[in-house]
């Protein structure tokens, strides 16, 4: 075998080792979607305003693996949309929601508490809201979490 030959089988070969999934099952250990030992499912400021049955059911839905990441995500939506108005006032809001307009803060606050349509239905207005930004604005949203689509620039 020649040089070159040999050169490039290492290099495919290296290449393959590392693009192997660096966890087991593809994800962080736990399995795919979930979170990294000693992290919490729900996110410290948010679990501190939460109800403890409330934190209680958002985390058992977290522990659950016989849930695909869209029924955990459908589960958790149904959960959070009911909560009470004083409760959703408490909760913190992601990075960079406040550095946006006001008109879209009351758009996506009012999208977040529509009891009227489905977690998909949602998402849905959520992007649409978000596809519609200035580039300027889009730059302060962080990327959207693993298995839902990317926002378009």
């Amino acid at each position: 075998m020649s040089s070159t030959k040999i050169t490039v089988l290492a290099l495919a070969l290296i290449g393959a080792v590392l693009a192997r999934p660096q966890f087991p099952g593809g994800g962080f250990p736990g399995g795919p979607g979930g979170p990294p030992p000693g992290m919490s499912a729900v996110p410290p400021p948010i679990a501190a305003v939460l109800p403890p049955e409330t934190l209680a059911r958002l985390e058992a839905i977290h522990a659950d693996s016989s849930l695909s990441e869209l029924d955990k995500h459908k589960a958790i939506d149904e959960i959070m949309v009911n909560l009470p108005d004083e409760v959703h006032d408490r909760i913190p809001p992601p990075p960079g929601f406040s550095q946006l307009p006001a008109e879209v803060q009351s758009q996506l606050k009012a999208i977040h508490r529509d009891k009227s349509i489905d977690f998909q239905q949602r998402q849905n207005a959520i992007r649409g809201v978000l596809d519609n930004l200035a580039p300027e604005y889009k730059r302060l949203l962080p990327p959207p979490p693993p298995g839902f689509p990317q926002r378009r620039q």
